[in-house]
């Protein structure tokens, strides 16, 4: 009996010590907010360069099966891309037709005018390349840059860019991305 009085006693008396004090809470989410503010700058970096990244290869794919479908059907391909209020929206089509299908390249995504030097129709703003029965380049060598809109000034870009190179007249296509020396003496994604 003196044993089940002396646990039941030790339980009250552990009960009123179990849990944190409101002092130590608060410590705590202060250290939370504060490792949560040091790394929130890397993570968005991290979300963008992601978002670039995907956007960079769905186009060159784009390009890849604008050009494999050239090869199959035998027929000259387009591809077009463009910047749709906002939003960078690409498609294929057989030549002198508009694409039945936009697919986008993401939310944050902006072309860079000054950088992408695909053939441009000015009526439509659209940026093209031409691609003949046999998938090879018909026309200009050309790249078409894009870059993450700035938070300032949406139409600006930032430094985050990725562009995708027509470098042979064969239709080699290749990533490339922003480098602090221009190239050329006009291009910073190579």
């Amino acid at each position: 009996m003196k044993f089940l009085l002396r646990f039941r006693r030790a339980l009250k008396q552990s009960g009123r010590n179990l849990g944190f004090s409101l002092l130590e809470q608060i410590i705590i989410l202060v250290m939370i907010g504060i490792l949560a503010t040091i790394a929130a700058p890397g993570w968005n970096g991290f979300v963008q360069n992601r978002e670039l990244n995907v956007a960079q290869e769905q186009v060159q794919m784009g390009i890849k099966q604008a050009q494999h479908l050239a090869k199959m059907q035998r027929i000259p391909y387009n591809f077009v891309i463009h910047d749709n209020t906002g939003r960078v929206e690409w498609g294929i089509s057989p030549e002198n037709r508009s694409p039945i299908e936009w697919k986008s390249a993401g939310t944050l995504i902006r072309l860079d005018d000054k950088q992408t030097t695909f053939r441009k129709n000015t009526k439509l703003n659209q940026w093209f390349l031409v691609l003949d029965d046999d998938g090879a380049l018909s026309g200009q060598l050309g790249r078409v840059t894009m870059c993450i809109k700035s938070s300032q000034n949406p139409s600006d870009c930032t430094r985050l860019q990725k562009c995708v190179i027509m470098s042979t007249l064969l239709g080699t296509t290749r990533r490339g991305e922003w480098h602090n020396q221009q190239r050329d003496d006009r291009f910073n994604c190579y």
